[in-house]
């Protein structure tokens, strides 16, 4: 009797740490904004920055003809983009619209499983940022990709809304497959989906970066949106991981089983989590290490 007894606890053990030691939570993107006075700020804060990411990175920044984007490049691969641009503000006292001029920086991909670009994308970040902080010059953080990175296969990996925003559609539990390898939960038309706040999709990392190893992805995009709304406040940014639920099957009958249930229900709730027995298959995102990196961020200096 004990023998079984011993025997079931390590088989238990050895579960908890299989599924513990799948996934990983990543940040991917992250786009800041700086609101400029005038003109020559402008272009004197977006010279300062290309300079600060060229002087502590070994890449090159090149205008596109094409899109009037300043360009990050490392061996033609495109880490992120410096734009410059202006729109009407309104101003509150004088209740009459000004021009704003900014300088918009984005990286794209800070997690690509190709070690040197994803070294060089951080870099580049820090170094935007490390510039602005030296010099006390506000920014504004205008989008967040938030990602839980799964090694399985995308069969094996299941994402759901449980608290579902206003004025927004969703599709049924793994029912939007585009060409079989990406997963949308929210239902957007392209023309819109710039205008939602946040949207997730899962979708296979490996295809797409052409990795050798399986990896799906779960993401979760903040947009500009959002941050208009709440600036970067961190427990908005937790709520917003909390109106998703991503599960990890090994018995693809059981991930079955649990969309019949889901596609049944006309609305779940996070109490129906639980009665559902969801939670075991639950992977929760490392939310200690988004707060540390976005903190690193918003306090580092260049000297």
């Amino acid at each position: 009797m004990l023998i079984i007894i011993i025997k079931t606890i390590f088989q238990s053990l050895s579960y908890i740490m299989e599924i513990s030691m799948t996934y990983s939570t990543e940040i991917d993107t992250i786009s800041i904004q700086v609101n400029c006075s005038s003109l020559e700020e402008q272009q004197g804060i977006s010279f300062m920055i290309a300079r600060a990411i060229g002087e502590y990175n070994k890449v090159c920044i090149k205008d596109n003809i094409f899109t009037k984007k300043r360009e990050i490049l490392f061996n033609n691969n495109r880490l992120g983009i410096i734009r410059i641009g202006m729109n009407p503000i309104l101003n509150k006292f004088t209740r009459q619209y000004d021009t704003n001029y900014y300088v918009a920086v984005s990286f794209a991909g800070l997690k690509s499983y190709i070690g040197i670009l994803d070294n060089l994308s951080k870099g580049c970040l820090f170094a935007t940022c490390g510039i602005l902080n030296t010099f006390n010059i506000d920014y504004m953080f205008t989008e967040l990709d938030v990602c839980l990175d799964i090694s399985a296969k995308i069969d094996n990996v299941l994402a759901i809304c449980t608290t579902k925003l206003p004025r927004t559609e969703y599709h049924q539990a793994n029912h939007s497959f585009y060409k079989g390898e990406t997963v949308y939960i929210e239902k957007i038309s392209t023309d819109r989906i710039n205008y939602n706040s946040q949207r997730a999709y899962v979708y296979n990392k490996s295809k797409k970066e052409k990795l050798l190893l399986s990896i799906t992805r779960f993401e979760l995009k903040l947009q500009k949106l959002f941050f208009l709304n709440n600036d970067l406040n961190f427990s908005m940014i937790i709520n917003a991981l909390d109106r998703y639920t991503v599960m990890y099957f090994q018995n693809i009958n059981e991930k079955n089983m649990i969309v019949d249930r889901y596609n049944s229900y006309s609305r779940v709730s996070k109490r129906d989590i639980y009665r559902m027995g969801l939670d075991k298959y639950r992977l929760k995102p490392d939310v200690v290490k988004i707060e540390r990196f976005i903190n690193n961020l918003k306090s580092h200096k260049l000297y």
